[in-house]
């Protein structure tokens, strides 16, 4: 035959892989749950390994004890006497009460608390300075016994000290310590007292309330009544500290004042009223009821000055007025100065009359008649007196002129002189106003101390009170807080079952083997032509593999079962009578990975199921390097083999051997040769299997792994088809994908998978998620 020629016709129907969607990335529920299942020991195992010493340890837990007590921010007071005290009282404000918790939860209120209660003295707290401070109750248990060992081993060496050596000198009395060793003790209560304080600050808790000022003080122990004995000496050392705080600033402005009076009596003393007087004296500056003698002196004549100039100003007008009055005119002597004037003024009205009887005796008479020359005369005298009545005025109010100019003159004169006094004065006046500044100043200030003195005096006498008051104070409690052992033990379950299945999942997904059709389909993307369950020693027999070893037992019929489906599947077997078709025999070839694998076994039970069903086989071992055709085959090394056939050495009657048990024909491999895949690639070996096929209905070659030697893949195309055998869970899927890709790449056709050495019942539970019922084996009966 040709080593291109193809046995299976064009488009024949053969095994596909199934196809990869968009779905196939999702997470399958039922097969993580059938995986979980399957490990369902590990899991229980690893859960049980974990739990218990888990519920040990929770077992041997403490009971805690929580007590409470309630305290509320109360800045109101009640002022048994009127008198401001020195520090203020908290406001009502949400940073007023946050600051108070941070007070609460201080390292300085928690040392006092401390020492207060002698919590070193409690069991609970005295542990803190032992070596197993903080273990537990099983690890304490553990510690106080290795401790006793340890005392008592010292014991022992210090009863042997004299038989092992000198002693050394023991320390004069009265000789002090060394300072390295003070400094040590003293570093070590340091220390010790720091781990008292952070357990203790640990199992405190402060919880201010919500949109109130009430503030919750917790604490948790392992004894009730320490647990409510701490919660109410927090409350207490708290206020204590409030009321200590606001003693000892009045205590401190005591103090204060107290070393001011002496200062504030000098600084008086130097600068009081006896200093303004002798100034006063020493000047000689002299005060009226609101202003010094000399400012109001100016301020007097000052005025007159403004009077006087006032008067003048109103003569000279009035004298220039009636200066300028024509004596002649008909409103002559209409000046306001004459007019008041009563003589004038009587003047004036009978020279009005006149002038009216004149002016009627003209319209009566004429001008010329006698009858008006005698009010004329009169009128004419009635205007000498009126004029001389003016002359007398004027000259009057020349006078008062003049006597308002010299006054006014006079004061010009008495106010310059004031002036230069006053300036002297007015500086005089400033030093002294300092001065007295100064002095009611010292005077006050000194008051007010006293005064201020004696108010701290009295606040210090009293009974101070804290802004806070305590509404609720805490009881023993009688039912623990925690630990909740249910709880916990509930909780340590879930996180074991959980390491539990996350190693479980990470064993199953380190896991680098093909378990199932299903992968082999997906990984390999070759369909799964057969499932070969595991033989075991005992189906192979003591003279090599069978058929009734292979059917024996219940691995054996499992196997024979197999065989007969890979042969059916292959479509190597037909219904019983039917005519074996008249061509040429088909080449199988059976690889694998590496080594180990089951190829073998599988080639010759392959061979020994076909041809029991009458068809002509023959098994060539093409493994030259580890041959094992014949030991399966329960025979001896034979004489002639493949390599002596290929070399020229045997002809093909002395090579071929028949196993007459089996009804098969084999080629052994021959003598070991140095160059086997020179003759597995020469045309001796194409005519070989042109030869074999053109005898025997199916020729099956067993080669060598495709990683491990060459050989396979140089025969691979000269095979109708190839079956690669994969070992379950234990051939890498990329083992085998790397002998597959090898074996296309030479053209070999690689038409389906065979998974071997399977376990029947896991393999089951993988590929269908259940296991295989137990019970009677499904065999066929034995023929008698």
């Amino acid at each position: 035959m040709e080593a291109s020629e193809h046995r299976l016709p064009p488009g024949a129907p053969g095994f596909v892989a199934p196809p990869v969607g968009p779905g196939a990335d999702k997470v399958d529920v039922k097969r993580l749950a059938q995986t979980l299942w399957r490990q369902k020991l590990l899991i229980l195992t690893i859960m049980a390994v974990l739990w218990i010493p888990a519920l040990l340890l929770i077992n041997a837990m403490t009971p805690v004890y929580s007590a409470s007590s309630v305290l509320v921010i109360d800045p109101r007071l009640n002022r048994i006497i009127n008198i401001p005290s020195v520090t203020e009282p908290m406001g009502i404000y949400v940073d007023t009460v946050n600051t108070e918790v941070e007070i609460l939860r201080s390292r300085d209120l928690a040392r006092r608390v401390v020492e207060t209660l002698s919590l070193a003295d409690e069991p609970e707290y005295g542990r803190l300075n032992a070596p197993s401070a903080g273990l537990g109750g099983v690890a304490d248990s553990i510690a106080r016994g290795v401790r006793d060992g340890f005392a008592r081993a010292g014991a022992a060496l210090t009863a042997a000290a004299p038989w092992l050596g000198p002693t050394p000198p023991l320390a004069p009395p009265g000789a002090k310590a060394p300072v390295e060793d003070t400094t040590a003790a003293a570093n070590a209560a340091d220390e010790a007292r720091n781990r008292l304080i952070d357990a203790f600050q640990k199992n405190l808790r402060i919880a201010p309330g919500v949109q109130s000022r009430a503030i919750r003080i917790s604490f948790d122990a392992q004894d009730p009544q320490l647990a409510a004995r701490v919660a109410n000496a927090v409350v207490d050392v708290y206020a204590s500290m409030q009321t200590e705080a606001k003693r000892a600033a009045t205590v401190q402005a005591t103090e204060w004042l107290q070393s001011r009076l002496d200062e504030l009596r000098a600084d008086m003393t130097a600068t009081g009223q006896a200093t303004v007087e002798a100034m006063r004296s020493e000047t000689g500056l002299m005060r009226g009821r609101e202003a010094p003698l000399v400012t109001e002196e100016m301020s007097a004549l000052n005025a007159q000055l403004s009077e006087a100039r006032t008067a003048h100003a109103n003569a000279q007008a009035r004298l220039q007025q009636i200066l300028a009055v024509k004596p002649d005119g008909k409103d002559a002597l209409a000046g306001a100065e004459i007019t008041g004037n009563p003589l004038i003024a009587a003047l004036r009205q009978r020279q009005a009359t006149l002038r009216a009887q004149l002016a009627e005796l003209r319209e009566q008479y004429g001008e010329r008649h006698p009858a008006l020359t005698r009010p004329a005369a009169e009128l004419r005298d009635l205007n000498a007196s009126i004029a001389a009545e003016t002359d007398r005025v004027v000259r009057g109010l020349r006078g008062e002129v003049e006597q308002q100019l010299s006054k006014v003159q006079d004061l010009t004169r008495r106010m310059e002189a004031l002036r230069g006094n006053a300036v002297d004065a007015l500086q005089a006046d400033v030093q002294l106003r300092q001065l007295q500044r100064q002095a009611d100043a010292s005077d006050d200030n000194y008051r007010r101390a006293v005064t201020r003195l004696k108010e701290t005096q009295v606040l210090e006498a009293l009974q101070m009170t804290p802004d806070v008051r305590l509404v609720s104070a805490a009881t023993v409690p009688f039912a623990p807080v925690g630990p909740g052992k249910t709880v916990l033990a509930g909780l340590a379950a879930v996180i074991c079952g959980a390491l539990a299945i996350g190693v479980a999942l990470t064993r199953t997904m380190m896991q680098r083997g093909v378990y199932s059709s299903h992968q082999v389909e997906a990984l390999l993307g070759l369909p799964a032509v057969g499932i070969v369950p595991l033989l075991g020693r005992e189906g192979l027999g003591r003279k090599g593999l069978g058929k009734a070893g292979a059917r024996a037992t219940r691995k054996g019929g499992d196997f024979a079962e197999a065989v007969w489906r890979l042969c059916a599947r292959l479509k190597l077997i037909g219904a019983p009578g039917e005519p074996v078709p008249d061509k040429g025999g088909e080449v199988i070839m059976l690889t694998s990975s590496v080594a180990g694998e089951g190829k073998t076994t599988l080639a010759v039970a392959l061979g020994a199921f076909l041809a029991d069903t009458g068809l002509r086989v023959v098994i060539v071992d093409c493994d030259t390097r580890r041959p094992a055709i014949h030991r399966l085959l329960g025979s001896a090394q034979p004489n002639a083999g493949l390599t002596d056939l290929l070399g020229g050495d045997a002809t093909l009657e002395e090579a071929l051997g028949h196993d007459d048990r089996r009804r098969v024909a084999v080629i052994a491999a021959g003598r070991p040769t140095a160059r086997p895949h020179t003759l597995l690639g020469s045309k001796a070996m194409l005519s070989l299997l042109v030869e074999l096929s053109g005898r025997y209905d199916v020729v099956i070659l067993d080669t060598p792994p495709v990683l491990s030697a060459s050989d396979a893949l140089i025969l691979a195309p000269m095979a109708d088809r190839v079956l690669y055998v994969v070992r379950w869970a234990r051939t890498a899927s990329s083992l085998a994908g790397a002998g597959i890709k090898q074996l296309r790449e030479v053209g070999g056709r690689v038409t389906g998978a065979v998974l071997s050495m399977v376990n029947v019942r896991d393999h089951a539970n993988l590929e269908y998620g259940v296991r295989l019922p137990s019970g009677r084996p499904y065999l066929l009966r034995q023929t008698p």
